[in-house]
C-alpha cells in the first residue's frame, strides 16, 4: 500500500493531494487511517480527503468527508462508470464496524 501524498498534476501538487489505495484490502486499511487521525485532531477532520482507487484497469476518485456524522462518500470514476460492488461492499463494511452504524441499527431494531 503506498500511503504517500500524490498529486493528479504536478502544477497542482499543493491544490489537490490524494492517498492511493489498490484493491479493497488497502481501501478498507486508508479509511481506518483517516478515521483514526481524524478522531484525533478536528482540523485533519475538516480538511478535503481523497483516495485514487485502483484494481486492474479501474481508477476512481472516492473523497471522504470526515467533518460529521455520518460520514459522507463521493465516487468519481475516472471513466464514468459506477462504483462496483467491492467498493460499495468496502465502504459499507467500514461504515458497519467503524462508524457506528451496527450500533445505529441495533437501536433501531429494537
Amino acid at each position: 500500500m503506498d500511503n504517500k501524498d500524490s498529486s493528479m498534476n504536478e502544477g497542482a501538487a499543493s491544490a489537490f493531494q490524494y492517498l492511493i489505495a489498490e484493491g479493497p484490502i488497502e481501501l478498507s486499511a486508508v479509511l481506518n487511517n483517516l478515521l483514526e487521525k481524524a478522531q484525533q485532531d478536528s482540523s485533519f477532520a475538516m480538511a478535503d480527503h481523497y483516495v485514487l482507487y485502483q484494481l486492474g484497469s479501474q481508477q476512481s476518485l472516492i473523497k471522504v468527508d470526515l467533518s460529521q456524522r455520518p460520514l459522507q462518500f463521493w465516487y468519481y470514476d475516472l471513466l464514468g462508470r459506477p462504483a462496483t460492488a467491492a467498493v460499495k461492499k468496502t465502504i459499507a463494511q467500514f461504515l458497519w464496524d467503524k462508524c457506528g452504524e451496527a450500533e445505529l441499527y441495533l437501536q433501531e431494531s429494537v
